[in-house]
């Protein structure tokens, strides 16, 4: 695996995804972790929340060496987070996709 593959070596598969996965690196942001949705009361009793509708809020999750860290994302702030998460996760899959492509070619090889 010394030499580098040129692109007309790839099936035209691999080269698409290689090209997706170039175009998110290349993207504004990039974030690992996943969202959750959370209804909330806030405890003032006239509040529509006091009636079951909680307030609704948005928090990213992440598991740091085997701990778990949360952050709330302010209203503002939510598109953005998603769209960038949105972006690693799919990101992650294409890279398994290239990786398992890799793999084949490997066992290829080798036989």
């Amino acid at each position: 695996m010394t030499s580098r593959l040129s692109r007309a070596e790839l099936s035209p598969t691999e080269r698409s995804l290689r090209s997706r996965i170039a175009q998110i690196a290349s993207s504004e942001r990039l974030l690992h972790g996943t969202l959750s949705e959370r209804s909330s009361k806030c405890g003032k009793p006239n509040c529509r929340c006091a009636n079951g509708e909680g307030h609704a809020s948005l928090y990213l999750v992440q598991s740091d060496a085997g701990k778990v860290r949360q952050l709330c994302i302010p209203k503002a702030l939510q598109d953005p987070v998603r769209q960038a998460v949105g972006e690693f996760q799919q990101m992650q899959r294409l890279l398994l996709e290239v990786s398992e492509l890799e793999w084949k070619r490997f066992l290829a090889r080798k036989g």
